[in-house]
């Protein structure tokens, strides 16, 4: 079991990748990330808020272009598996059809406990998780639903701070489904989840991650994970 994280710009790294050197994309990138906030923390009731702009709140999808060129020779190709909000589906769609991406299947992540929104507004409580590959790949295991709570800090030892950091066990279920993957890519490793995930399921990792910060927690976090992993039973 191997693992790395590099500092850098995806699109960058990704150009520069050889050919079969990863079996699957599994990630979470940014997305529209803005938005109203509530200006403080709580269950309270408060009405007020702040409109949020983020610098990724186009929700760049040009990454997707590099996933085809990752593939080995005769290779079904790499398929992705991506968080990405429903109000931008056809965003990403179009995009996965442009890479050669053609075959969809959606997967749900269910929130146990959503925040909630600014003036009682509806709460996101369904991150939708779409899967893209070309005919030939096959999803294994299961149901297409995982519930689980969203790490928060001081409440969740494995909380470390990101804003968007996924559930532990949503990111082990969904390499669950891709058993024959070995070597699995997150361009937008952030905390490194994903690679903890990988960790725990004695898979390879190669994760990107343009801030330092999270480089040096994802990094942190996957070496713990690997030196439980190989610990005796």
């Amino acid at each position: 079991m191997t693992f790395e994280v590099i500092h850098g710009d995806c699109l960058e790294v990704m150009a520069g990748m050889e050919a079969g050197s990863v079996d699957a994309v599994v990630t979470d990138p940014p997305y529209g990330t803005g938005g109203w906030r509530r200006n403080g923390s709580g269950q309270g009731g408060n009405p007020t808020g702040s409109l949020c702009v983020e610098e990724w709140d186009t929700g760049s999808v040009r990454w997707l272009s590099l996933v085809s060129v990752l593939a080995a020779a005769g290779s079904v190709a790499v398929p992705v598996i991506t968080f990405w909000p429903a109000a931008r589906t056809m965003q990403l769609l179009n995009a996965a059809a442009s890479a050669g991406l053609r075959k969809h299947r959606c997967l749900y992540m269910r929130k146990l406990d959503p925040k909630p929104q600014v003036g009682g507004r509806t709460k996101w409580s369904v991150e939708p998780i779409w899967v893209l590959s070309r005919d030939g790949f096959v999803l294994m295991g299961g149901d297409d639903v995982y519930e689980a709570s969203t790490p928060r800090m001081n409440r969740d030892a494995d909380a470390t701070g990101h804003p968007y950091q996924k559930p532990l066990g949503v990111m082990r279920w969904l390499l669950s489904k891709i058993p024959d993957a070995r070597t699995i890519l997150d361009p937008f490793t952030g905390s490194g989840t994903t690679g903890v995930a990988c960790a725990k399921e004695g898979r390879d990792f190669i994760g990107i991650e343009r801030e330092s910060e999270y480089v040096e927690i994802a990094r942190r976090r996957i070496e713990a994970a690997a030196a439980q992993t190989r610990l005796p039973v």
